[in-house]
């Protein structure tokens, strides 16, 4: 805003802590502990000590692989307050840190878990939540940008090789920003967020949202079914960030109470499309509105999202744009009209301009094209309003015969069977037609997988024309997902024999 300073992780930390000082800032949710704004402040201020010394705190890169939700959104809001680079990493996958550490370059890796090794990397184990010596930094050429970022994130990999993207201070408050306004939140709001805080919907809808709008969230190291309706009514919970596998397991669990439904203004979706059949379900059975939206990791998280007004959405779209520009072209580059699919570009000053090659020497590639759009690898297209319809990703496009098709049109129909909690098609190779989608399903316990089999084959025959039929139907125990619960195309596509070896019941069409 025009004749204001640019506001600062460090300077919204000490605004909080000083007029706002008692009030909950952080809460961990299965496990109890709090924070208050003036605790946060006391804990921005000690790792503002440990990185001011012996190098100046912007040529440290730190990677976070902390796997205690309250000490991760502790360390990582101080970190970012102190002006360090920081990495978060997937405590996961955090037993050997020798990949992530030499790939990132980082001068250090935090983490609460024991027996964490980092190669060359020296490793700076928690006790307490925070740091008690000096955090050490090895001396670095100068960033090849005007400023270094302030996170390096991975986007999540779930249909090729993750990018490294690199993202300002400026860039996560600005959309942090705009969450909080376009989701109405402010010091009397309570969010709750289970999702894996080393993502950028978590940081930036969570965390940093929170932290702009003063108000407080409860967060959690990963989804618990059992309970959820009570975790939420105990803290008295006004909004959930989900993802549509969160949102599909609870169309199917026992319902909160009135007064939890009351409260709950809106389950907001992301990281994947909704399927509209989950959403009528979830919807039914909570008595809980959802909001979906649509972001990625080089947008510092959101893209799209639809009103807050429910009267105001569009079912099965991911919203609007916020605060970025967004079109949908052919190959050309040329707009596509109304109703007609095409490839999603999206331009602005939140939007990435480089990735971070992997490796020492901070190398920098172009993320955007020669017209300055970045190309999402998105399909979709846009309706008389303005309002983004996902049909798909570009590298998910099935080849069958000539004819394209998108996965998503495919699992829409499947999952619109009540007995089916995910559904995933992929195309497989075949001698005459190229390759033809095959579909992999889970279902609820108690439903018989010959059955439902059946009954799936029927559905796509009445439903789909031939060619979009899944040429083989597979219900198998699980598919292979990412930490949000999205569906792992790549592993799909990768480990047929050990599918097969997870299958239940198959069933097969002829050609």
């Amino acid at each position: 805003m025009t004749g204001r300073a640019r506001a600062t992780v460090a300077g919204l930390i000490a605004r909080r802590a000083r007029t706002a000082g008692d009030r909950l800032a952080l809460a961990a949710g299965t496990g109890g502990g709090t924070l208050t704004y003036a605790g946060l402040g006391r804990a921005a201020a000690a790792w503002s000590a440990a990185v001011r010394e012996p190098a100046p705190p912007w040529s440290r890169r730190v990677g976070l692989a902390v796997a205690d939700p309250l000490a991760f959104a502790s360390a990582y809001l101080s970190l970012l307050a102190a002006g360090v680079t920081v990495a978060s990493l997937n405590p996961e996958a955090a037993a050997d840190c020798s990949g992530p550490a030499a790939l990132l370059d980082l001068d250090l890796v935090v983490t609460d878990l024991p027996g964490t090794s980092a190669g060359a990397c020296p490793v700076w184990h928690l006790a307490d939540g925070v740091p008690r010596t000096g955090i050490p930094a090895a001396p670095r050429p100068p960033w090849p940008a005007p400023r270094p970022p302030a996170v390096l994130l991975s986007s999540s990999g779930t249909t090729g090789t993750p990018k490294i993207v690199p993202l300002s201070e400026a860039q996560l408050l600005a959309v942090a920003g705009r969450v909080a306004a376009h989701h109405g939140l402010g010091p009397d709001e309570r969010g709750y967020s289970p999702l894996p805080l080393f993502h950028v919907n978590a940081q930036v809808v969570g965390l940093l949202s929170a932290l702009v709008s003063g108000a407080s969230l409860v967060i959690d190291r990963r989804f618990h079914r059992t309970d959820f309706w009570s975790l939420l009514a105990s803290w008295r919970i006004t909004w959930l960030n989900a993802v549509p596998a969160v949102l599909a397991i609870l169309a199917d669990a026992p319902a909160p109470d009135a007064a939890t439904a009351a409260r709950l203004r809106f389950a907001r979706s992301a990281s994947a499309p909704l399927p509209p059949a989950v959403q009528t379900r979830f919807e039914e059975r909570s008595g809980v509105s959802v909001l979906e939206t649509y972001g990625m990791t080089e947008a510092a998280s959101q893209v799209t999202a639809n009103p807050l007004d429910p009267a105001a959405r569009r079912r099965g779209s991911a919203g609007l744009p916020v605060g970025l520009a967004l079109r949908v072209v052919d190959d050309e580059g040329r707009p596509r009209p109304v109703g007609a699919s095409g490839s999603i570009e999206i331009r602005g000053p939140d939007v990435v301009e480089h990735y971070v090659e992997p490796g020492p020497g901070q190398r920098l590639r172009r993320a955007r094209n020669a017209r300055g759009w970045l190309v999402t690898g998105d399909v979709g297209h846009l309706d008389e309003r303005g309002f983004v319809f996902l049909t798909g990703r570009a590298d998910d496009v099935i080849n069958c015969g000539g004819e394209k098709i998108y996965p998503r049109e495919i699992e829409d129909v499947l999952r619109t069977h009540p007995a089916v909690t995910q559904a995933a098609v992929v195309g497989r190779p075949d001698e005459v037609l190229g390759r033809c989608p095959v579909a992999y399903v889970t279902a609820l316990p108690g439903f018989d997988p010959a059955e439902l089999a059946d009954a799936l084959m029927h559905c796509c025959e009445a439903r789909l024309g031939r060619l979009r039929r899944p040429r083989r139907l597979v219900v198998v125990d699980r598919v292979p997902t990412g930490p949000t619960g999205k569906v792992s195309r790549r592993l799909l596509e990768l480990d047929e024999p050990q599918l097969r070896d997870l299958a239940v019941v198959e069933r097969s069409r002829a050609s």
